[in-house]
């Protein structure tokens, strides 16, 4: 089970770091999504934000044993999946760019490793005594370090809104 869990570690952390080289604005995420509502883009973004940042979180909190967040990973997981299956069959978000080749690479890569990510952890919850449950008791995380968390997700989102935008 030790193997399970240090797997399910490193598919988070590889997962959000993946989701993290295809933000709206950067080298590889080049596709323009003015036609998309800003509300709508925002609350995109916002769930990718919340994604990405939540895996790294959840990987550390699960990595340092504080936490038996297994169910979470395992959502975390369809999450990604939902993501790159939406995007790679075109159903959304809809874009007049082409994908670009490396977006697509990445985007398989993310549904490689969600496969797993999503079957390693819900076999921990299922498996361990406890192992469903959220964090076990308080994050270890202080008021600043939360405070610097929000701020974080906004100016992301924020910025991916903007950028993908077109603006």
């Amino acid at each position: 089970m030790e193997k399970q869990r240090e797997l399910t570690v490193w598919l988070l952390a590889l997962s959000a770091v993946n989701l993290t080289l295809m933000v709206p604005g950067g080298p590889v995420e080049t596709r323009d999504f003015s036609a998309i509502s800003p509300g709508v883009l925002g609350a995109f973004n916002l769930f990718l934000t919340l994604l990405g940042l939540g895996s790294l979180v959840l990987a550390y909190l699960l990595g340092t044993g504080r936490s038996r967040g297994y169910v979470l990973a395992g959502l975390a997981g369809l999450g990604y999946f939902a993501v790159y299956a939406l995007d790679l069959a075109s159903i959304f978000p809809r874009s007049p760019s082409p994908m670009p080749p490396l977006l697509s690479v990445l985007e398989w890569l993310g549904l490689l490793l969600a496969v797993p990510l999503v079957a390693v952890a819900f076999h921990l919850a299922m498996n361990r005594p406890g192992a469903a449950a959220g964090a076990s008791g308080t994050s270890g995380f202080s008021r600043p370090v939360l405070v610097g968390l929000v701020l974080l997700v906004l100016a992301i989102v924020l910025f991916a809104t903007y950028s993908a935008m077109g603006a």
